[in-house]
């Protein structure tokens, strides 16, 4: 008989080995709008983080959110030139936006949703997705304006005055379709795996 542990361990495996593949395969991580809204695109990887806390718990979300902030800081590493590699360069901008997403949404879901009705419960669940991207945006702008701030850093594109202005216009019109996408994906997508979960006994 699987014990609790090894449990955990394994579908936390699998939340992991999803993440890779929406990081190395664009379009499992980036889900894109143009067809709809010109220049719009949704990263759609601070979801699944999310979907792992709520069924595991903020612990083990915030092991694949740690996972997905280190694989952003290899990949930022390993393909340098653009503005966004630059930003996940810093490893303090790679990673704590994510681990936060893990921990807060999964916080969130055992205080407040845990034991709700199952029409309050997926009205929470969309309102955790809103808040997984909420917490991606303002911690990589935040902690990006720091890093960049205190290393002056030089770059094409980048204003050295103003900078967190500037990078909220950058990416304040993605954010929005994010907040939305991630109200539906999660709701869905938690209501679903939310009952195979708890039947199976593995709600963390």
């Amino acid at each position: 008989m699987i014990n609790q542990k090894t449990r955990y361990f394994v579908i936390t495996t699998l939340f992991i080995a999803i993440v890779f593949l929406q990081i190395f395969v664009p379009w499992l991580g980036l889900l894109p709008l143009g067809a709809f809204v010109v220049g719009a695109s949704v990263t759609i990887i601070q979801f699944t983080v999310a979907i792992s806390s709520i069924i595991l718990g903020p612990k083990y979300g915030a092991i694949v959110g740690c996972w997905w902030g280190l694989l952003s800081f290899a990949n930022a590493i390993t393909h340098p030139g653009t503005i966004g590699s630059l930003m996940f360069q810093n490893p303090l901008t790679a990673i704590i936006p994510r681990v936060l997403i893990g921990l807060i949404v999964g916080y969130l879901f055992n205080k407040l949703l845990r034991n709700q009705s199952t029409a309050i419960r997926t009205v929470g669940l969309g309102v955790l997705g809103t808040t997984a991207a909420l917490i991606n945006t303002a911690g990589v702008v935040l902690l990006t304006t720091l890093g960049f701030t205190v290393m002056h850093t030089n770059f094409t594109g980048v204003p050295t005055h103003n900078i967190l202005a500037w990078l909220i216009s950058i990416v304040s019109f993605n954010a929005l379709f994010e907040m939305i996408v991630g109200f539906i994906l999660v709701s869905v997508i938690g209501s679903v795996l939310l009952p195979i979960a708890e039947r199976a006994n593995i709600i963390g």
